[in-house]
This record gives C-alpha cells, structure tokens and sequence, in this order.
C-alpha cells in the first residue's frame, strides 16, 4: 500500500464578519523604491494597528496596475501598487484618525518616498 501524498498546511483565510469597517489606502510607489517601501511599511502597518486607537488589524495586498485609471496609464511600468487595509473599530475612530494624524502621516511618506496615494475609501462589509 503506497503512503497518501504529505498535504501542506492550508493558509488561513482571513474573512469579515458582517459590518467590518475597512480604511482602503492604494499607494502608487516608484518601482526604484518599492523594497525599501515594503519593508518600511511592515513595521508601520503593525505600528499603526498598536498605537492607533481603534485601529484593529491590517493587511497588504500587491496589485497590477489598475485597469480603466486612464490617468495612470502615464506612469508605465515605473510603478507598483500596493493597497492597505485597515479594519477599524468604528466609524468615529477613523474619523479622529483623518482629522488628527494622517496628514502628518501622509506628508511623512510623501517626503520620503515620492509615492501617490491614488485613493482611499472607506468600505463596510454587508455579508
């Protein structure tokens, strides 16, 4: 009798329950800087989670380049885009966190990196 083939351990899958509030950043970074972004923000992720009141968890996803942002299509290949999720206590909390610290954060990033934030939004989980 031949042994069953060893499975790998399944990845967890991170799921949202009902009324999760999400904080989406995508970030458009100059592929030159790209490594030294991502590491800088696997640190500052977990920074924000840990100091940020309200701030709950938050994941990194890599992105191709955006379909139909016509106003991208000028950049080329000279860029990566990274998206951030922040999953947020309450609606309150993010909004302290807009009027209080991002700009400061924004600006921080903007010197240091020369990336565009493309957008943010603000998304709630229905189921």
């Amino acid at each position: 009798m031949s042994e069953s083939p060893v499975s790998p351990t399944p990845t967890p899958v991170h799921s949202y329950s009902p009324g999760t509030l999400v904080y989406e950043v995508n970030l458009s970074v100059p592929r030159d800087k790209v490594d030294e972004y991502i590491e800088w923000l696997k640190g500052f992720t977990k920074e924000q989670v840990r100091n940020i009141p309200g701030f709950l968890s938050s994941m990194v996803f890599s992105q191709p380049k955006p379909y139909g942002l016509h106003w991208l299509s000028e950049e080329g290949n000279a860029k990566t885009y990274i998206t951030v999720h922040y999953v947020l206590q309450s609606q309150a909390y993010l909004e302290e966190y807009l009027a209080k610290q991002q700009p400061s954060v924004a600006s921080a990033e903007q010197e240091r990196f020369q990336f565009l934030v493309t957008s943010r939004r603000t998304l709630s989980v229905v189921f």
